[in-house]
């Protein structure tokens, strides 16, 4: 009869202790604790009884597990909360692509051919509220080299983007945009007698300014309406073929009334223009792409005629960090006059396009 209300009791107090240490409130108070623990126990001591043992053990084992289900919900919970305080996003992903072609006593003729291009994308976004900040950058450069010929510059970007933003409604946002467009190197124009400079490091250098509203139906689309923009380009070159290309010289009338060509190292527009950029993923993430459309309208000189620039970059993944690569570049600028390839004459403007097609190595951070 005593073991059996040792037994009792032990089981009566064990019971008080969990339920008294996950009552709300527990550790904040040690007097309450003891009140709380001693008329648990007391209630526990009438309850279980000896012979139903086995059904208190059982009762105590799902309590405690039903406590230790909780917890581990908490702490999830607790994660979560913990990363959706943080308001900055930080990442990026870099690729390295390349092509090589060689032959060796090929009939149909041809030249060994190799090409490494390399890409560099980063982002740093902000949230915090209504207020939001987005930054892009993106740094890409790629050489091609032809049989004994010099080494060629195939691909040369550098696109920086900054916009931040203020909640409206559910899909609408007051922003304002920054967008820098430049190169790292030196390009050329190659044609059939000479070859010949058509830009440099910050030669030219674009720089738009915006402010509008920002429709966001949903996170990967965004189309930015600006009525008010303004565009600067600037040269930091006097080279005449580098100036011309980028719609830096004037044809002006001298004293005499002749047309002279006077170069100018900046220009300054002021206009309106939309800005659409859309991303995503296909294909459970096999397939990613990005693009951004940009429109520019010059109020002043020729509204009719918009400027274009259109980006596309798609990546399919191969196998694990390999990737096919896909970028096509549009542009229209009607600024920008374009280089004939057998005279090396300028002639008017026309539409650019370049695409790049290439298989290599990707890797997401």
């Amino acid at each position: 009869m005593y073991i059996k209300l040792i037994r009792s009791f032990d089981t009566g107090l064990r019971f008080g202790y969990i339920m008294m240490k996950h009552t709300p409130g527990y550790s904040q108070n040690k007097v309450k604790n003891s009140i709380i623990y001693l008329c648990i126990a007391v209630v526990g001591i009438s309850l279980f009884r000896p012979e139903a043992k086995a059904q208190t053990d059982a009762s105590i084992k799902k309590a405690k597990t039903t406590v230790s289900d909780a917890d581990r919900s908490l702490k999830k919970y607790q994660k979560f909360s913990k990363i959706d305080s943080v308001p900055w996003l930080l990442g990026g992903d870099a690729a390295l692509s390349f092509s090589a072609t060689s032959l060796a006593n090929w009939a149909a003729g041809g030249e060994d051919q190799i090409g490494v291009s390399p890409i560099v994308n980063l982002y740093a976004n902000y949230k915090k509220g209504k207020r939001t900040l987005e930054n892009y950058a993106t740094f890409a450069y790629g050489i091609l080299k032809s049989g004994d010929r010099k080494a060629v510059k195939s691909d040369d970007r550098i696109y920086l983007t900054t916009k931040a933003g203020y909640q409206l409604s559910t899909k609408w946002y007051y922003a304002a945009a920054i967008l820098a467009r430049t190169q790292f190197a030196p390009g050329y124009k190659y044609t059939a007698k000479d070859t010949i400079r058509v830009s440099d490091f910050l030669a030219p250098l674009y720089l738009y300014a915006s402010v509008g509203l920002d429709y966001r139906p949903n996170k990967n689309f965004s189309s930015v309406f600006s009525p008010i923009m303004g565009r600067a380009t600037y040269a930091r070159s006097d080279d005449m073929n580098v100036l011309a290309n980028a719609g830096l010289v004037e044809t002006e009338k001298d004293a005499d009334g002749k047309d002279v060509k006077v170069p100018h190292n900046s220009r300054y527009e002021f206009g309106g223009g939309v800005i659409m950029s859309l991303n995503g993923d296909i294909l459970k993430k096999k397939i990613t792409y990005s693009s951004q459309l940009e429109l520019f309208s010059n109020y002043v000189v020729k509204p009719e005629n918009v400027d274009v620039t259109w980006m596309l970059q798609a990546k399919i993944m191969l196998y694990k960090n390999i990737t096919a690569d896909l970028r096509l570049d549009v542009k229209y600028d009607d600024d920008q006059k374009a280089t004939n390839k057998e005279t090396g004459q300028l002639e008017g403007p026309k539409t650019q396009v370049k695409n790049y097609l290439g298989v290599g190595l990707f890797y997401q951070f």
